[in-house]
């Protein structure tokens, strides 16, 4: 089954089995966060339009390299539309576990987005289409929001 998270204009479905947390203030920027069963982790962090998506890239960047060993990462050209601003992929270990996670910064005014899905490097396999769904829902209900208001 799928849940639907709505506040705002913020909007996206999740499955059922998740656990939600949301945003704990009203003003921007706001987190909002899924985690799976086994650990597999999304976070959405909503900014004004007025970010820049190349300095959040390189703020997410650099806080994930200062706090976990063996951090690399490399851009990738994203298969989710619309497409985003910057997208990489990233490895790193956190307590002995080899962790895969995507960044990516999707702008949609009056909003950017900045998109982590993170899990334990054998589960983002079997996971990713899960994460992809989560945030094609999310730019989705965005996009029909934004054609309706034109």
């Amino acid at each position: 089954m799928v849940k639907t998270y709505r506040h705002n204009l913020i909007q996206f479905s999740y499955p059922d089995n998740w656990a939600i947390q949301p945003p704990d203030q009203e003003q921007l920027p706001q987190e909002i966060s899924l985690e799976s069963p086994d650990g597999c982790l999304w976070v959405a962090t909503i900014f004004p339009a007025t970010y820049d998506p190349k300095k959040l890239l390189k703020e997410a960047l650099k806080s994930l390299e200062e706090n976990y060993q063996d951090f690399e990462y490399e851009k990738i050209t994203s298969s989710i539309e619309p497409k985003p601003e910057h997208a990489v992929m990233a490895n790193f270990f956190c307590l002995d576990f080899l962790v895969t996670a995507k960044i990516q910064v999707f702008v949609q005014r009056p909003f950017v987005y900045l998109v982590l899905q993170q899990a334990e490097n054998r589960l983002y396999d079997r996971s990713h289409e899960v994460f992809e769904a989560i945030t094609t829902s999310l730019l989705a209900a965005r996009s029909n929001a934004t054609s309706s208001e034109d």
